[in-house]
This record gives structure tokens, sequence and C-alpha cells, in this order.
């Protein structure tokens, strides 16, 4: 070896490339999903007791697979200005593949929520996460 002193340098800076490379690595992983790739529809909304159902289904418009698919839901009245809003991982969307439809149910207590007159919903993914 021609120069010793930059080895050793190397040796002790590998770990440093290595963390410093697994905790970028992470964030790109653990990144939330962009609700752009995301397709969301409201299929029907239930008052069943003192609860508030919420069916619809969710699309995933990209090739990369998703976990526990995180959902919101807004409520509009008819001259368009925000009531009140739930969210919450939806049943049955523990991983929701690259282009691929599943549906999904939220159930939130109405003691909660304050949506009497809403004339409008708009739902949109808001979490989840890639291994």
């Amino acid at each position: 070896m021609k120069n010793p002193q930059l080895l050793k340098k190397a040796i002790w800076a590998l770990p440093t490339v290595l963390i410093f490379g697994y905790i970028v690595y992470m964030q790109l992983k653990m990144a939330g999903p962009d609700p752009d790739e995301f397709r969301v529809q409201i299929d029907k909304i239930e008052k069943r007791e003192d609860v508030l159902m919420i069916f619809g289904s969710v699309e995933n418009l990209t090739n990369k697979d998703w976990n526990s698919i995180g959902i919101e839901v807004e409520f509009y009245d008819s001259e368009g200005k925000f009531i009140d809003e739930t969210s919450g991982l939806g049943s049955n969307l523990r991983v929701l593949k690259g282009y691929q439809t599943e549906n999904f149910k939220l159930s939130e207590p109405l003691a909660f929520l304050r949506i009497e007159n809403y004339s409008v919903t708009k739902a949109k993914v808001v979490g989840g996460y890639r291994y």
C-alpha cells in the first residue's frame, strides 16, 4: 500500500457513509404518498346508531405498493364551505399494490363530527408507507 493513512481514514469514514446512506434510504422509503397518485371515491355514507360509516374505494395509480393507507374525508356545505373532516386507516387496506383498487370502510362516532347539513364530500389519501 502506498498510503496507509488514507486507508485508515477510509475505513473510519465507511461506517459514517453507511449510516448516512441508510438514513437517506429510509427517508425515501418512509416518505408519505402523494395524494395525486391515488383516486379515492366515496360510494356510500350511512349513519348507524351513533356511528358514521363511510364506504368507498381507493385506486393506486402507480406501480408502488403502499401499506396502511390513511384516508381523509372532508365535508362541505352547499356553498362549498368546509364543515368537518374525519380520517383513518381504511379497513382491508393493509397493503395496496401498484395499479390495484381496493374497497375501504371508515367509521367515526357521530359525537365527534358536526356534519348535519353537508352537501359535498372530498376524499384523499393522507398517509401510508412502503417497505
